[in-house]
């Protein structure tokens, strides 16, 4: 698991950038709060796209997990 911590605190209300960009939807919206949250965390790739863009730094990624990705395009 590439999610080391997600502070939901940190996490901007209505940014969604995470929810947006995961490829593998780890993160869904919290109603009750209006912020994201992690809900499948075990369905990480490690891309690292939530951590980079996070404006508010919510997302951690396990320094022992992450790594960066090939990309063809």
């Amino acid at each position: 698991m590439g999610i080391k911590s997600f502070d939901q605190k940190r996490c901007i209300s209505g940014c969604n950038i995470c929810i947006e960009d995961c490829p593998m939807d780890v993160f869904v919206l919290d109603a009750k709060v209006g912020k994201a949250k992690v809900a499948h965390a075990g369905d990480c790739w490690e891309c690292l796209l939530c951590g980079e863009k996070c404006p508010g730094k919510a997302i951690q990624i396990s320094p022992s997990a992450a790594r960066k990705l090939w990309y063809p395009y």
